[in-house]
């Protein structure tokens, strides 16, 4: 008789590794995020203020509005950002959306959408990393 052999079944595949681009990209979405988060707090408070040393309340509602928007975006900055890190298609496929919407959002000048043209082939190039 012979012995089994050592790995009766394969070892486990490791899990995939994360392109640097990936990464870079992800700490920079996060960071965006937290900036825009930020942007939001100062323009809810900044605005409240006004209508604290006598501007008129619409200051305080716009700034309330707009504030919270920009809160909202920021945190979803982060959370896309977060999914990139881990590799998470939702996060692949929200980048790409956001990549096509800056495209077309600066079709005027052509400059504008250098970046996130380069961005949106580099998502491409990495897409079999998500999962």
């Amino acid at each position: 008789m012979s012995a089994p052999p050592p790995y009766p079944y394969p070892p486990p595949s490791p899990p995939p590794s994360r392109p640097i681009g990936v990464t870079i990209l992800a700490i920079l979405t996060i960071l965006i995020g937290i900036l825009i988060v930020v942007a939001g707090i100062v323009l809810v408070i900044g605005l409240i203020a006004l209508v604290g040393i006598g501007f008129p309340p619409v200051f305080g509602i716009a700034g309330t509005v707009l504030g919270g928007i920009l809160l909202l975006f920021g945190l979803l900055w982060i959370g896309v950002g977060l999914g990139l890190l881990h590799l998470r298609s939702w996060a692949w496929w929200l980048a790409i959306i956001v990549m096509i919407l800056s495209i077309i959002g600066s079709i005027g000048t052509v400059v504008g959408a250098i970046i996130p043209g380069l961005i949106l082939i580099y998502l491409i190039l990495v897409r079999h990393h998500f999962h």
